[in-house]
């Protein structure tokens, strides 16, 4: 999920918008490859889809989670979010109580797992450092940065210059929807705006898209990569963006239902 997350953010992170733009990413390790995601942006709309066909549509400032399977979507919007944050702080008020019947020492380990239990707040905190080293992808060269979740080293970036990427103006127009559509969900809950915010200025400062991630386990590089490896101007079909006939909305699930 969080390397989805890095490419999502690195393909809003453009600069303004006029042709399509197809990109297409995959799973390395090992000497095989498979298909990670597909992302189609057009017109400030976007689409992004993983390697077992789930959607997220990006339209109207409002993001929306589509399910083929049973043919039903979710839509992520100020109206949503604000039900969400009702229901949460419902179990959280449940989970208090539970927590204050529990022995001390009980207690004291889940309120260290879970801040929010005890009234405290656990920030998110996303560091950009840039290591000085170059390399190449597929042939595009990229430079190479660390990034840093709360702390500890989470992945490695290869990234290349926006200016380097045929389309690259296509992109603006969804950062800006996608960015007012968190905007409305972050009234709703709070807690959204410090962690997306710190994902967003890490993006900015690495100023360009991830190429490769590679995680990091336990302080040392994994063996597995996600790669660029197509990225292309072309017309996309207007379809891509619409959910599709007959689709059913369904509510967002909490795990309380």
């Amino acid at each position: 999920m969080k390397r989805t997350l890095i490419v999502v953010l690195g393909a809003l992170g453009a600069q303004a918008a006029v042709a399509g733009v197809y990109v297409e990413m995959v799973d390395r390790e090992a000497g095989a490859e498979k298909l990670a995601q597909k992302i189609y942006v057009q017109n400030g709309l976007g689409r992004f889809v993983d390697a077992d066909g789930r959607a997220t549509l990006i339209k109207n400032n409002t993001m929306y989670i589509i399910d083929d399977k049973d043919r039903s979507y979710v839509a992520f919007d100020k109206a949503t979010m604000e039900q969400l944050a009702k229901k949460i702080s419902v179990q959280m008020e449940k989970a208090k109580e539970q927590l204050a019947k529990l022995p001390p020492e009980q207690r004291a380990q889940m309120e260290q797992m879970m801040p929010g239990l005890s009234g405290g707040e656990r920030k998110h905190t996303v560091e950009a450092l840039d290591t000085g080293k170059s390399d190449k992808v597929d042939g595009r060269p990229c430079r190479v940065w660390d990034i840093k979740r709360n702390g500890e080293l989470d992945d490695q970036i290869c990234v290349v210059p926006y200016s380097s990427l045929p389309g690259k103006e296509n992109f603006q127009a969804v950062f800006a929807n996608f960015a007012r559509a968190f905007e409305e969900m972050a009234k709703a809950v709070p807690m959204l705006a410090g962690m997306m915010s710190n994902e967003f200025d890490a993006q900015s400062k690495v100023n360009g898209f991830a190429v490769r991630t590679v995680g990091y386990e336990e302080g040392k590089l994994g063996t597995a990569q996600q790669v660029m490896r197509v990225w292309r101007e072309e017309p996309i079909a207007s379809s891509m963006f619409e959910i599709p006939a007959g689709y059913k909305q369904k509510q967002m699930s909490t795990g309380d239902e």
